[in-house]
């Protein structure tokens, strides 16, 4: 058997059959029973959920208390089995999930004592596969509730794959991962028990009137003034950057980072497939890179990415945003594929350019793959912040190049021969993405504003 609690003593230690993750304010120190109260309180309507209520309640005067502190919410037995199926759910849709779950998921419901009460979060390791087992107290910190739910989560989809050890959740995908669910739907994640009577009906009227954020807004005002966490410091978080003043740059750098990857292509499903992974690695670095590996093959990708977005999050700030020209200019130097040209055989070669079409028409497929490879990781890691037309624009040249590679395999090259040399249904293949590209490069000709500056590259070799 394995369990695994949530401690804020310190940041990691081993036992013999216990690994424990210290996440500071996150939960706190306990060391839970494995039995069960035999009261079951209410199921979810998976039946993945299992609630066990109260066998006896929380002080008067400090539930009185507790209730209106806005921070915390009251957890109810019916409403606490609701609550969690819909965090499930809003998870499933961040990561495209639908898989059948395996491990049932016991909510234990005690006293609370304090606003700040330990959540323990317990796994165990039966014969047919994992159950977990989450105390919880009546009163509890909003954030710390979603963030604990999310965990066991987390745990129970990398489990299925397990064999006696448990997953590991790599700290900046669960704290991320907790910040989008609370900013796009906490209103719906969390349900407060109902406070009015009418006609012997108990109600909890509630009315909003909000726009709905765009998921970057809050991180960008919590990083306007503040740096985002390195990769190293995102990996290796010290409890002062989780529970001191660094913890929303902490929390806003960790979102960001999940929202980014998520973006990429196949983002969501290489990270269902780290998640598949974690079990049989020591390190969340090993899983992260076997998954990520047509994005990232190492350590150095990931940080030169990261300091792309890093990058892209500074320049968003009020006064630091591309002009239009700054952005076309830029989306028309990434679209081209960079040459070096020999005019004569005795000249040494000069730096140019060609264009998407020149490396289809006329490129084999030893140069062609990694060129259009390396285009397909240029587009999307690019942000174009002031214009949404650029930014579909640059989403449908993705597309165009994705396509073509993926109909190409299918088709079949010879490695040694030209495109010029190929069979027919591959030069039509070749004909219709070219044509898709013109179109794509007369859409963005028209968005070039008139103060835009000249494109540099080599006429002789650029010309279509």
């Amino acid at each position: 058997m394995q369990t695994r609690q949530v401690q804020p003593a310190a940041w990691r230690c081993r036992l013999a059959a216990v690994t424990a993750l210290t996440l500071g304010a996150m939960g706190g120190v306990a060391l839970a029973q494995t039995g069960l109260p035999d009261t079951v309180a209410a199921r979810s309507l998976s039946g993945q959920f299992v609630v066990h209520g109260l066998q006896r309640t929380t002080p008067a005067r400090l539930a009185d208390t507790l209730a209106t502190n806005a921070a915390c919410v009251e957890l109810r037995p019916a409403l606490l089995a609701m609550s969690s199926e819909r965090i499930k759910q809003a998870l499933g849709r961040e990561l495209r999930d639908s898989s059948p779950w395996q491990g049932k998921i016991h909510l234990v419901l005690r006293p609370a004592s304090s606003a700040v009460d330990p959540v323990t979060i317990v796994s165990q390791r039966f014969r047919d596969g994992w159950n977990y087992r989450v105390e919880l107290p009546q009163f509890v910190e909003r954030t710390r509730y979603v963030r604990a739910l999310v965990q066991t989560l987390l745990v129970e989809m990398a489990n299925r794959q397990a064999g006696d050890r448990a997953a590991e959740i790599p700290v900046w995908l669960l704290e991320g991962l907790t910040q989008q669910l609370l900013a796009s739907s906490e209103m719906q994640l969390i349900l407060p028990p109902p406070q009015l009577a009418l006609r012997g009906l108990t109600i909890n009227p509630v009315m909003v009137e909000a726009r709905r954020n765009e998921p970057l807004e809050a991180v960008r005002t919590n990083l306007r003034h503040q740096r985002p966490c390195s990769i190293e410091e995102l990996s290796w978080p010290t409890e002062e950057q989780i529970t001191g003043d660094g913890g929303d740059v902490y929390r806003s750098s960790a979102q960001l980072l999940v929202l980014e990857l998520m973006r990429l292509d196949r983002g969501r499903e290489y990270l269902r497939a780290m998640l598949d992974e974690l079990a049989g690695c020591y390190n969340w670095q090993t899983a992260f890179f076997r998954a990520f590996q047509p994005h990232f093959r190492g350590p150095l990708d990931l940080e030169k990415w990261w300091a792309l977005q890093q990058a892209h999050i500074a320049a968003s700030a009020p006064g630091q945003l591309e002009s239009p020209a700054e952005s076309w200019q830029r989306l028309d130097e990434l679209l081209r594929v960079p040459v070096e040209v020999r005019r004569a055989p005795s000249e040494l070669p000069s730096s140019g350019t060609v264009s998407l079409q020149v490396v289809l028409r006329e490129w084999n497929q030893l140069r062609q793959t990694p060129a259009l490879q390396t285009k397909l990781r240029e587009l999307e890691h690019a942000r174009l912040p002031t214009s949404p037309e650029l930014g579909r624009l640059m989403e449908d040249y993705h597309q165009a190049l994705s396509s073509f590679l993926r109909r190409r395999d299918q088709v079949g090259l010879i490695l040694t021969a030209t495109t010029r040399d190929t069979n027919a249904k591959l030069r039509n293949l070749i004909g219709e993405t070219v044509r898709q590209l013109n179109a794509l490069d007369a859409r963005r000709l028209a968005l070039k504003p008139e103060v835009a500056p000249a494109t540099n590259s080599v006429e002789a070799v650029t010309a279509r």
